[in-house]
């Protein structure tokens, strides 16, 4: 799973929370009792900030604003009600951050200050500094105070602008917005989240590092920022497994295991699915493996092998793609059976099945997965030669025991399969399979192998009388290839098609493609030469 490059605007989320806190706010108003304290300029004040925020825009509001402000600036006006105070400056100058015309600085008389007139205020820091009071002594006012903090077109502006900054490559200008995102509201993890992104791209991993996690653990706090964490953490885990894979003998396990610490949370994250879930649970094999923890590897897939209904076909493969790579041919087998419950044409999973099979010297099983094999790509020789090689070991087998005609039928078998193989005019491997909602997208190679298919001719023992056979393939006419495909469901239902013709081609050459098919929810695809 590669690095998050790019990161999404968050409008459109952040909407949603503001609304949600929103609702909160209003829901756990009788739990805020901040009210209760308010008397006198405290209470007057919340009234001229009621009167603001109903008028936002107007100068009305900033009238009204500058009353607030004026009213709670001190203990002495307000009638030393610390908390209240605090509360009612904060949400007036979060108001003031969101009117037109006012930035992150401004005159202090501009906002109603009499104190220090024309001495220059840091809204955002003033802001926090005054809810910081609330939420240290009253804590039931979290929802109050985040919705004034985060709920409003100020803090998605420089959230999405530290976002937009990163994704043009303006690293100071991130930087800058995302301290700005932080400080209004640290208990988002956006900000964080692009100052770990702007060190990363800086090449300070021990720094990304810092802030990923912290972000991680940010969102971890709230369920409305579970794709944040998932992003966060496989960011982490990434920067960690890339530095086990490269590392010396004595860093490796070390950092094998921080790496296998960050998917193990990002697999047990709720909701987890797709990509993050069977890409994190591969990468945490990966680490375990590079760790040296086989009991822990053996236990990742313990699940999947048990009720492999309960996984997706991609998560299954993978895992028994790690199995087969660290010598578990048996578990390798049974998750390849796995993956093609939930994906009967899979060629990768029937390749690798039928493959472990011959390992296991489980031949007699190998013929069967590959006539399914050839059914969904039926121009790759590597695909004939498999059922040959079951054939040849039963063949041995056979040979041994002294059941010499069951031997020879064998072997009649083995070059039935052989030659099957040998004698595709083209060959066909893929490089690209990408299934998307609404279609899926194939690419791969297509060679022009009319001359390998004429090579047994040409060195085969001359018949007598006869001239020996000469290769043909100078003499070859170029010639186009067409290929169709079809998109599957998990029923082999055909819910999309679309053909391919390459340029003509001669012997030896190749040709690349990529084909579109638009085709819901497909989760494999099958081709056919067409003559």
């Amino acid at each position: 799973m590669a690095l998050l490059g790019r990161i999404l605007l968050i409008g459109a989320t952040l909407a949603v929370s503001s609304d949600v806190l929103g609702a909160q706010a209003a829901a756990k108003a009788s739990a805020c009792d901040i009210g209760d304290a308010m008397k006198g300029n405290t209470a007057r004040a919340a009234l001229a900030f009621d009167v603001a925020r109903q008028a936002t825009g107007t100068p009305l509001a900033a009238t009204n604003l500058k009353n607030a402000v004026k009213m709670v600036e001190s203990p002495e006006k307000s009638g030393d009600e610390p908390v209240a105070r605090a509360y009612i400056l904060g949400e007036a100058l979060s108001l003031w951050l969101n009117q037109p015309g006012t930035g992150a600085t401004a005159k202090r008389r501009d906002l109603g200050f009499t104190t220090n007139p024309d001495a220059t205020i840091d809204l955002v820091g003033a802001l926090d500094s005054a809810f910081r009071i609330v939420e240290a002594a009253k804590p039931t006012c979290l929802d109050n105070t985040a919705f004034y903090r985060g709920g409003h077109k100020y803090y998605l502006d420089v959230a999405n602008g530290a976002i937009n900054s990163l994704n043009a490559d303006k690293l100071d200008s991130a930087e800058y917005y995302a301290t700005q995102a932080n400080r209004l509201y640290p208990a988002s993890p956006y900000g964080t989240m692009v100052l770990g992104s702007v060190a990363s791209k800086r090449n300070d991993n021990v720094k990304a590092l810092e802030y990923w996690m912290r972000a991680a653990d940010v969102a971890g706090r709230d369920t409305s920022y579970r794709d944040v964490r998932r992003q966060m953490l496989a960011n982490a885990g990434n920067v960690y497994l890339n530095h086990a894979q490269s590392a010396a003998a004595a860093d490796r396990a070390a950092a094998a295991r921080k790496a296998a610490e960050v998917y193990a949370q990002l697999v047990a994250t709720p909701g987890t699915k797709g990509t993050y879930l069977f890409g994190g649970r591969q990468n945490y094999q990966t680490a375990l493996l590079l760790a040296g923890d086989t009991a822990a590897f053996v236990k990742s897939y313990e699940g999947l092998i048990a009720n492999p209904g309960s996984y997706e076909y991609q998560d299954l493969l993978n895992s028994a793609v790690n199995a087969a790579r660290s010598n578990r041919s048996a578990d390798a087998a049974r998750l390849f059976e796995g993956t093609l419950t939930q994906n009967p044409f899979n060629r990768d999973a029937l390749f690798n099945l039928a493959v472990t099979y011959l390992t296991l010297e489980q031949n007699d099983k190998v013929t069967p997965i590959v006539t399914r094999l050839i059914a969904v790509d039926p121009a790759n020789p590597e695909n004939y030669n498999l059922g040959a090689r079951a054939y040849l070991s039963m063949a041995k087998t056979a040979q041994q025991a002294k059941r010499t005609a069951v031997a020879a039928a064998y072997n009649d078998s083995t070059l039935t399969w052989y030659t099957k193989g040998n004698k595709l005019p083209i060959e066909v491997t893929f490089t690209e399979f990408s299934p998307t909602e609404n279609q899926i997208v194939v690419g791969g190679t297509i060679l022009d192998r009319r001359d390998k298919m004429n090579a047994e001719a040409a060195t085969a023992r001359p018949v007598r009388g006869k001239a020996p056979a000469k290769p043909a393939a100078a003499g070859m006419a170029p010639k186009a290839v067409t290929l169709k495909f079809d998109a599957l469901d998990k029923a082999g239902a055909v819910i999309g098609s679309s053909s391919l013709t390459t340029e003509a081609l001669t012997p030896g050459k190749t040709a690349n493609f990529t084909v579109k098919i638009a085709a819901a929810s497909a989760i494999a695809y099958r081709y056919s030469i067409v003559e």
